[in-house]
């Protein structure tokens, strides 16, 4: 994912800008603060394992900053779009526990401890820096749909666009773990990979658009949607670009297997082929 290199470093200096401007101008309050301490307390966990930050430090922070928007404005779209936030960044987080505990897994899993080791600390601490904001950033969108009072069509239509990606990756991720245990160096092609390849990145991709969606209806200003729309299109883009990469891992994996290419053959990246 060499462009992922590049996309996301401007990705954080745009949400410095934002964040800047804002300060500026008076347009940030307290919760914003809150929720960035709280996105730099869930990602603290980079120090543990560095690869964790991108798993469970997602998780927590999606949760922790949710969770803090919707007892800080407790208003029917807060609690409708925040409290699909603080499910997702749960069910996030028992997915990622539940996978660590599987055999099928632990090759990665070992690839990964052998790669935290190597991780000196000045590029932690970068890291911890970059992914906090975004995650921040993510959390947002509920805090933009706050500006209202009221549940408008538009944050109605996110929200749904949100739980049905939410609903995909959550079958998605079960269904593959399941292939997976029962065969672990084998592709997967069973329910919703039959015609998909990456339908987990899917519904990442569309709860992410939701949020779009719902910060674009409900955005008073240029600021709040800044705010609510540049940690969602990061992780669009981000699932995009990992779509891609693992069709390129998988066919240097199985190329050689008939099978592999007749499933390739008839199935999607991202959309049903």
């Amino acid at each position: 994912m060499g462009i992922i290199r590049y996309v996301f470093p401007a990705f954080v200096l745009a949400m410095w800008a934002a964040w800047g401007y804002g300060a500026a101008t008076g347009g940030l309050a307290g919760i914003h603060w809150a929720v960035l301490a709280l996105a730099y307390l869930g990602c603290a966990i980079i120090f543990i394992n560095f690869v964790y930050v991108f798993s469970y430090g997602y998780a927590i922070s999606m949760v922790l900053a949710n969770a803090a928007i919707m007892v800080a404005m407790p208003t029917p779209p807060v609690l409708l779009v925040g409290g699909l936030g603080a499910a997702y960044g749960l069910r996030l987080g028992w997915f990622v526990w539940a996978r660590y505990q599987s055999e099928g897994y632990a090759a990665t899993r070992a690839r990964g401890e052998r790669s935290n080791a190597g991780v000196p600390l000045p590029f932690r601490l970068f890291m911890w820096i970059c992914c906090s904001w975004l995650m921040a950033f993510v959390a947002f969108p509920a805090w933009v749909v706050g500006t209202g009072a009221e549940l408008t069509v538009g944050i109605l239509g996110g929200a749904a666009l949100t739980l049905a990606g939410l609903v995909l990756e959550a079958v998605a991720d079960q269904q593959k773990q399941a292939a997976k245990a029962a065969s672990p160096g084998r592709f997967v092609t069973g329910g919703l990979y039959a015609r998909i390849r990456h339908p987990n990145y899917l519904g990442e991709i569309l709860f992410q658009l939701g949020l779009v969606a719902v910060s674009a209806a409900a955005a008073p200003t240029g600021l709040a949607l800044a705010l609510g729309t540049l940690g969602p299109l990061y992780i669009i883009v981000l699932m995009a670009a990992a779509a891609r990469d693992q069709d390129e891992q998988q066919l240097t994996r199985y190329g050689s297997d008939p099978d592999y290419r007749e499933y390739r053959a008839r199935s999607g990246s991202l959309l049903p082929g």
